[in-house]
């Protein structure tokens, strides 16, 4: 179940692997160091400290555990006892707690080709070529030159101004980071889709989930209050999001306050609310099913393990495409894509040889298009086939149902 056991084979990366080394290393604290280092410099070994950064965080390992042993949870308490060892930037979480230097700099970089090297070198990484140094194993997405927030359209929508939605549910959109500063038009085609009434709170932040994964667990409690304090205006009857690993940290919220924190009651309250993208789509019978007049499109699911684990499963997402595509519609294996938020920034030759089995296992469905409901994984798939001549379509589950909703009712 392990994706990085399943293209390394090391012990050690393995589910079982993690749990002795966090159990019989880790777990014997700062105290306790291995033969030859001084116990007063609370290091770890090279090995073990890699072995803690190569983690997706996905939940497959807890997922089907029958002790119920949660080692993503236990890699996460590893993380946060040797943050420094692990050398996450310490400037990304100024970044993310901070919208207007986000803003600032995103302006900054959007005239940087996706392309360019100089994007890996700003951001401290290296190795984001193949070995034989021919080609990149992902282009870098060029960032969209006006955020989600900042567009017009988006803004008359913000409960600040005063719009009534109309009858209905009071529907919130929660953004994400990609699709505020990569992909907006993904944001765009959710609000088409549900009818151009959701409200889009403007203070709205990144979810926590980076910090969360890296351990950094007082940054992940700053950013869940900044949204808890901008949704909590809007008075949603649901929270709705097109990236499953946004909506999966939402309902983990509740975990970052503890019972006698003002804001524990609306964290648990907000967490009841969110739904991903399809999974509202489904419950509120939203969209007209028809099937496209483009008989030459067929389209496959990319499961994202937030979805697969965390949410419920992916049963509502692959009957929707069942309902508009029918025999068009061609199932895939699901298994991970290799993104995992920061992991395949820090460790691209990793996640591509995952995502290399994802390539394989959507050439064998011979589908022209690829769907997804997640914002980390559209962006794996749309940087991992950049350069992959006669590669798929990629599209977020919106931007598919949108367009064949436009194209139905052109006639076209």
């Amino acid at each position: 179940m392990c994706p990085v056991y399943d293209v390394t084979r090391h012990e050690r990366f393995s589910p079982r692997g993690k749990y002795r080394l966090i159990a019989e290393i880790v777990g014997e604290g700062p105290g306790s160091a291995p033969e030859g280092q001084d116990p007063g410099k609370n290091v770890l070994p090279i090995k073990v400290l890699e072995t803690l950064k190569d983690c997706l965080q996905c939940g497959a390992c807890g997922y089907i555990c029958p002790a119920g042993v949660e080692i993503n949870a236990l890699v996460r308490s590893a993380r946060a006892s040797y943050a420094k060892e692990l050398s996450t930037p310490w400037w990304l979480w100024d970044i993310l707690r901070s919208r207007g230097l986000t803003s600032l700099l995103t302006k900054l970089l959007a005239g940087i080709p996706g392309t360019s090297g100089l994007v890996w070198r700003l951001l401290g990484l290296t190795g984001q070529t193949s070995k034989d140094e021919k080609a990149l194993h992902f282009s870098m997405p060029s960032l969209a030159q006006r955020p989600a927030l900042s567009r017009r359209n988006f803004r008359l929508l913000d409960p600040g101004c005063g719009v009534d939605p109309g009858p209905g549910p009071r529907i919130a959109l929660f953004l994400g980071c990609v699709q505020n500063y990569l992909y907006p038009e993904v944001a765009e085609a959710i609000i088409r889709c549900l009818g151009g009434k959701v409200l889009v709170p403007l203070s709205q932040g990144c979810c926590g989930m980076p910090a969360w994964s890296a351990g950094a667990l007082e940054t992940a409690r700053e950013l869940a209050i900044q949204n808890l304090k901008a949704f909590e205006t809007v008075r949603p009857d649901f929270i709705v999001t097109g990236c499953a690993a946004c909506a999966s940290m939402i309902k983990e919220w509740p975990k970052l306050f503890g019972g006698k924190d003002a804001e524990k009651e609306l964290a648990i309250n907000l967490a009841d609310k969110v739904r991903e993208f399809s999974q509202l789509v489904a419950e509120l019978k939203v969209f007209p099913f028809r099937e496209p007049r483009d008989r030459s499109v067929t389209v496959t699911y990319h499961a994202p393990c937030h979805q697969r684990f965390d949410l419920g499963g992916v049963g509502v997402s692959e009957e929707l495409l069942d309902r508009i595509f029918s025999d068009a519609f061609r199932p895939m294996p699901h298994k991970c894509c290799g993104q995992g938020g920061l992991f395949s920034i820090g460790n691209p030759e990793l996640a591509w040889k995952i995502f290399e089995k994802r390539l394989s296992a959507w050439e064998r469905t011979g589908s022209s298009i690829v769907v997804t409901t997640c914002s980390g994984c559209l962006l794996q798939w749309r940087a991992g086939t950049a350069h992959q001549a006669g590669g798929p379509r990629v599209l977020h589950l919106a931007e598919l149902i949108d367009d064949s909703a436009q194209k139905t009712q052109s006639g076209g």
